[in-house]
């Protein structure tokens, strides 16, 4: 079983220490997604602001946060497959403001973001139940920055749950 702390400083860029420093030391690969999921659908479920909220102009909604977590999980998971996959090929970064924009003004409904939600997440937990240690261990490179794919299951509970303390504390407590 494979711990947070027992990943090295090498396997991930110093980007990425302030959403992994969110996560418990003992968490593991396989109870991070989990636990993850479990606690963005209880938040989910308890907004009770309209989805394009936004709590400054130029911000953006709860909706869109919450897309932006569900694009960032699925670009991950991506990542995880082809480094798991031994795939060397160096994957090129994404522009979040971009992937936000395309979104326009789109109706989030509670329910359809909750389905993607849980989808994603359980795709995510399959992709890493069967993964071999030898096949987690691998390097990859993604925006320019090399990682292992056993540091992504981390990113991703650790990215959510840092989006999810901003909704908490910017859009919720107003």
């Amino acid at each position: 079983m494979i711990l947070l702390k027992d990943l090295d400083k090498e396997e991930y860029s110093e980007y990425y220490t302030p959403y992994l420093s969110l996560l418990e030391k003992e968490a593991s690969i396989e109870s991070v997604l989990v636990d993850a999921i479990e606690q963005t659908v209880r938040l989910v479920n308890a907004i009770d602001k309209p989805f394009s909220y936004t709590y400054a102009a130029g911000k953006w909604s709860i909706g869109q946060v919450l897309q932006h977590n569900l694009d960032t999980e699925r670009i991950f998971a991506y990542r995880a497959l082809r480094f798991m996959r031994k795939d060397a090929t160096p994957l090129p970064g994404f522009d979040q403001d971009i992937f936000v924009e395309s979104l326009g003004g789109s109706a989030f409904a509670k329910a359809e973001l909750l389905s993607s939600i849980q989808s994603t997440r359980q795709a995510t937990i399959d992709l890493f139940k069967n993964a071999t240690e030898d096949s987690l261990q691998f390097r990859g490179v993604a925006s320019g920055q090399t990682m292992t794919a056993r540091v992504i299951p981390f990113l991703i509970a650790g990215h959510s749950l840092h989006h999810e303390n901003v909704i908490k504390e910017r859009y919720l407590d107003k």
